[in-house]
C-alpha cells in the first residue's frame, strides 16, 4: 500500500453555513467539539464513558446507508462531469475544487466566485488550519465558471444526503480511488474503515501505559508516518474522545506525515472539522525524515498502511543512518544497488518510533510475512535495539479489502508491542473471509455475510475464540508467522505422526529434451490441464506446444503445482507411451522405491497438507503466489489409511481412463481431418 487513506469525518454542515454562529462540530457520538475553546477537564488517560454510550463507528442504519450510496454515486457522476467538461486536469485539480467547495459550503448555487472564495478563507481562519493550496482557487473556479452552478447544485445535494454525517470524508473515499489516480502516479489504495477501526481499537486496548492511566502517557504521541488523508489518525482521535480526553491533550498527541501535499491537506481538513488541529507535515520521505527521527521512542501507538512493492525502495546512506547497518543487512540491503519492499522498512521505522510498551498496528503484504527471513529480521531488530518484541496478533485479510483501490493484493495486519521485558504474551491469530463489502464495478456494495473483523475485534478484546485462536506458545516457536499455517498447526494433532515429504520422494530436476511430435507421442502437461481431483486432460496434453523449454517427467512421477496453491493441482503421470514433459510451474516428485505414487498423490490431497502448502506460498496476490519447490519437501504428510487393493484398483482405473480418452480423441481427430469412418 502507499499509505494513502482517508478519514471519515462527521460534522454539522449547518454550523459551517451559518458563519455568524460559533463553529461547533459533532463527532460520531454526538458530543459537541468546539474549535474555539478547550475543556479544563478531560480526566486521566484511560478514563472511559459508560459502555452504553459507545456507538459503533461503522454501523449505519439502512436508510442512512442508502443515502450515502446515493451521495457516492452523485460524487462519481460529478467527478466524471468535471473531468470531461472542464479543463480541470489532472484529476488532482478536480479533487482540489471539490474539497474546497465542500469546505466553503456556499449557501446557494448562484453564489459568485468571490463569495465562495471569501467563505473558504473564513472557514480556514475559523478552523485554524493552514493548507498548501497547490492551485489558486479563484483561477480554478474561473476555469469552470460555465459549469459552476451545476457543480454547486450537486455539492449541495451531497451535503443534504450526508447531513449529520461525513460529506467531506465521503468525497475523499469516493474520489481518491485507483480509478482516478491510475494515470497520474498517485497510486491510491484506501484503507477501509472496516479495517481501520479494528486495528486502532485493538492497538489502543494493548497499550498498557494508556489503559493503566500512566501519568507520563500524555507526553507521548499517537500517529501514522505514512498517513495519507489521515484515517488512522482520525480514528485515534475518535477513540481518545470516547475515553473522555480533553481536545487540547488529543491535539498535542496526534501526528501525521506523508509525501503528498494533497493528502496532508485532506487530513488537516478532516481533523479540523472534528475539532482538532494536530501536527501534520508533508515530507519527502518518512523513512529518512529528520523531524520524524527526532520523535523516536515517543509514540504510545502507531497505526499505518505503508507503501509496498517488491524492489521499490533503494538503499541510500540516509536510510542506513535511519535504520542502521546490521538491521538493513538482515533484510538484504548492504549497499548501493540493493533494493527492498518499502513496507518492510516502514515496519522497522515504526517500531523505532514506539516508546517502551508502545504498540504498532500495521498492514503488510502476505509476501513479506510468509518470507522465511521475516521472523529472523524481527529477532535481529530485538538484538540491535536491545528490546523485546511481543507479537500480539496476526489477522489475515481477504483480497477484496483493497479492491476498490484497484488491487487484490493479499494482506494481513499485525500488532506488535515493543517492551523492556521478555515475551510472555499469547498470540492471537485469525483469518477474515469477509470485511463487510464487495466490489461491483467501481462501487462498493454490502456483503450479506457481514464483517468478520467485528467478531475478531470482540474476540481480541474479550480474549475469546471463535473466528481465531489464542496460541500460548507465542511467535518464537513458530516455523513461519503465517495465519493459515499457525491455525493449521493449532488444529492438527494428527501431524504428530506425519512423515516429512523428503522421506517419501525426491525432486526431479531435469529439462525436457525438446522432442517434437515428429518423433512420436509427446504429452506436455500445463497447470490448466489438471482438475482438483488430479485428473490430467491427456487430450489437451497431447497437443500442447510449450513456448519455453519444459521440465522432464516420467510415468509414476507426481506433479504438484507451485503456482497459486489455493487452486490445488496434484496428479500422477500415467504410463502412456511417449515423451512426457510439464510446465515449469510444477514440482516433479519421484516417489522412493517403497512408496506407491498413487497413494502419495492421494495423501497430498488432504486438507491439512493443502493448508500448509498455501502457508508456504509467497507473492502479493493469490494469482501470483508461488511455493518454493525445496520447501515442499519440508511438508509433513499425515498417514492416510488406504487398503492396498483399493489403491491398486484406483490406479488401474485411472490408467484405463487415460488410454480410453486418448483413443477417443484420436478417433474424433481422424473424423475432423476427413476420414469417413469412426473406430476406437
Amino acid at each position: 500500500m502507499d499509505g494513502l487513506s482517508y478519514a471519515t469525518v462527521s460534522f454539522s454542515l449547518r454550523a459551517i453555513v451559518r458563519h455568524t454562529e460559533p463553529v461547533t462540530h459533532q463527532d460520531l457520538f454526538g458530543a459537541s467539539l468546539s474549535t474555539g475553546s478547550t475543556r479544563a477537564s478531560g480526566g486521566r488517560l484511560g478514563a472511559r464513558r459508560p459502555s452504553a454510550a459507545r456507538a459503533p463507528a461503522i454501523a449505519l442504519a439502512s436508510s442512512e446507508g442508502c443515502r450515502l450510496q446515493r451521495a457516492e454515486s452523485r460524487l462519481l457522476e460529478l467527478a466524471d462531469f468535471i473531468y470531461g467538461h472542464t479543463s480541470l486536469k489532472p484529476m488532482s485539480k478536480t479533487l482540489f475544487v471539490l474539497s474546497r467547495c465542500l469546505l466553503a459550503a456556499p449557501g446557494r448555487r448562484d453564489d459568485t466566485i468571490a463569495e465562495i472564495v471569501r467563505s473558504y478563507e473564513r472557514q480556514k481562519t475559523e478552523l485554524g488550519i493552514v493548507l498548501t493550496d497547490d492551485f489558486n482557487l479563484p483561477d480554478i473556479l474561473t476555469e469552470c465558471r460555465e459549469h459552476l452552478s451545476h457543480i454547486l447544485s450537486i455539492i449541495e445535494e451531497v451535503k443534504r444526503l450526508c447531513s449529520g454525517s461525513d460529506s467531506l470524508g465521503l468525497a475523499f473515499n469516493t474520489l481518491l480511488r485507483g480509478k482516478w489516480e491510475s494515470g497520474e502516479g498517485l497510486g491510491t489504495h484506501l484503507t477501509p474503515e472496516e479495517v481501520v477501526e479494528p486495528m486502532v481499537r485493538m492497538a489502543l486496548a494493548s497499550v498498557t501505559l494508556l489503559n493503566d492511566g500512566h501519568d507520563g502517557a500524555g507526553d507521548l504521541l499517537l500517529g501514522d508516518p505514512c498517513g495519507g488523508t489521515g484515517r488512522f489518525v482520525y480514528c485515534f482521535a475518535r477513540e481518545l474522545r470516547h475515553r473522555d480526553h480533553a481536545p487540547t491533550q488529543i491535539r498535542r498527541m496526534l501526528r501525521l506525515y506523508d509525501q503528498s501535499a494533497l493528502s496532508v491537506d485532506f487530513a488537516c481538513l478532516n481533523l479540523a472539522f472534528a475539532g482538532f488541529v494536530p501536527r501534520f507535515a508533508r515530507v519527502e520521505d518518512s523513512l529518512t525524515c529528520v523531524d520524524l527521527s527526532n520523535e523516536t521512542g515517543r509514540y504510545l501507538a502507531v497505526a499505518t498502511n505503508p507503501p509496498f512493492g517488491t524492489g521499490k525502495y533503494r538503499w541510500t546512506p540516509g536510510l542506513e543512518k535511519s535504520l542502521g547497518t546490521e538491521l538493513l543487512a538482515a533484510i538484504g540491503m548492504r549497499g548501493a544497488g540493493d533494493v527492498c519492499d518499502p513496507a518492510t522498512l516502514f515496519l522497522f521505522r515504526c517500531l523505532d518510533l514506539l516508546a517502551l510498551e508502545g504498540v504498532l498496528a500495521i498492514v503488510l503484504p502476505d509476501g513479506i510475512i510468509r518470507a522465511r527471513w521475516f521472523k529472523d529480521s524481527l529477532l535481529c531488530y530485538e538484538r540491535t535495539r536491545a528490546c523485546h518484541l511481543h507479537l500480539l496478533a496476526i489477522v489475515s485479510l481477504p483480497t477484496v479489502t483493497f479492491s476498490l483501490g484497484g488491487t487484490v493484493a493479499k494482506t494481513s495486519f499485525l500488532l506488535l508491542r515493543r517492551s523492556r521485558c521478555a515475551d510472555a504474551a499469547h498470540l492471537y491469530v485469525a483469518q477474515a473471509s469477509h470485511v463487510g463489502f464487495k466490489k461491483r464495478g467501481n462501487r462498493r456494495i454490502s456483503d450479506p455475510a457481514g464483517n468478520d473483523l467485528t467478531t475478531i475485534l470482540d474476540e481480541y478484546l474479550q480474549r475469546r475464540e471463535r473466528k481465531g485462536r489464542w496460541l500460548s506458545d507465542g511467535w518464537r516457536r513458530a516455523e513461519q508467522l503465517v495465519p493459515s499455517l499457525l491455525l493449521s498447526n493449532s488444529n492438527a494433532p494428527k501431524l504428530d505422526k506425519a512423515t516429512p515429504l523428503s522421506r517419501l520422494a525426491r525432486l526431479r530436476r531435469e529439462r525436457g529434451s525438446g522432442s517434437t511430435r515428429a518423433h512420436g507421442a509427446w504429452y506436455h502437461v500445463s497447470v490448466l490441464d489438471l482438475d482438483n481431483m488430479g485428473t490430467i486432460d491427456v487430450a489437451a496434453a497431447s497437443t500442447n506446444q510449450p513456448a519455453t523449454r519444459p521440465q522432464a517427467c516420467r510415468a509414476g512421477d507426481v506433479l504438484v503445482s507451485c503456482l497459486n496453491p489455493r487452486i490445488w493441482r496434484v496428479a500422477v503421470v500415467p504410463s502412456l507411451a511417449g515423451v512426457w514433459t510439464c510446465s515449469g510451474e510444477f514440482a516433479v516428485l519421484v516417489p522412493h522405491e517403497d512408496v506407491n505414487a498413487w497413494k502419495l498423490a492421494v495423501a497430498l490431497h488432504q486438507k491439512v497438507v493443502i493448508e500448509r502448502t498455501i502457508a508456504l506460498a509467497g507473492g502479493t496476490s493469490s494469482s501470483r503466489q508461488r511455493v518454493n519447490r525445496s520447501a515442499l519437501l519440508e511438508l509433513r504428510i499425515p498417514e492416510i489409511h488406504i487398503g492396498a487393493q483399493v489403491i491398486q484398483r484406483y490406479g488401474r482405473a485411472r490408467e484405463n481412463y487415460y488410454r480410453e480418452r486418448i483413443r477417443e480423441y484420436q478417433a474424433f481427430a481422424r473424423l475432423h481431418q476427413g476420414e469417413g469412418r469412426f473406430s476406437l
